[in-house]
């Protein structure tokens, strides 16, 4: 009996010893709830609009020409219908080129921004770990359920949210 007993004391000390601060964070809900990054996707949706309202205006001015084109089909020689009909898809060309650039500088730009967050993210949840004595921090792709007295996320987001991050819309030059 003495001996199991000195075992489950061995055994509880031993967890004791062992035992891990771990804390969580939901990286996704961080950026999500940044306010220098709502700011910054503010700025982002309002240069949107401005492209949008241009490519509106220039989508219509292809679909005008496409009729045009397909209207004088029985009145133009085939020669000229097909030289048409080139012009026509080389500016649809040019169009599409337009869209894909500016959907790539969206997403560079959110990309790029991202990480600066990410950046001080990892910056303030070092600082809190060492502070705090957590020797292990988890964000929700890296587990499946935890605990919300582990979950430091509005800790970080206070944090992140009273530091200046300048982020910035990138121009391609």
């Amino acid at each position: 009996m003495k001996i199991f007993v000195f075992f489950v004391i061995l055994c509880l000390s031993t967890f004791s010893i062992f035992a891990e601060e771990i804390a969580t964070i939901k990286i996704s809900y961080l950026i999500e709830n940044s306010t220098e990054y709502n700011s910054f996707i503010n700025k982002l949706e309002s240069e949107k609009i401005l492209f949008n309202k241009s490519v509106i205006e220039e989508e219509q001015m292809l679909k005008d020409r496409e009729n045009e084109i397909n209207e004088s089909k029985f009145l133009l020689s085939e020669e000229e219908y097909n030289i048409q009909v080139n012009i026509f898809n080389k500016n649809v060309k040019i169009y599409q080129e337009k869209i894909d650039k500016y959907n790539y500088f969206l997403e560079k730009n959110i990309d790029m921004n991202q990480k600066k967050i990410i950046d001080e993210i990892f910056s303030i949840v070092k600082e809190i770990s060492v502070k705090n004595k957590i020797n292990l921090v988890l964000n929700e792709d890296q587990y499946f359920i935890s605990s919300e007295k582990n979950d430091i996320s509005e800790l970080v987001l206070n944090q992140l949210n009273n530091k200046k991050l300048n982020l910035e819309i990138f121009y391609e030059k």
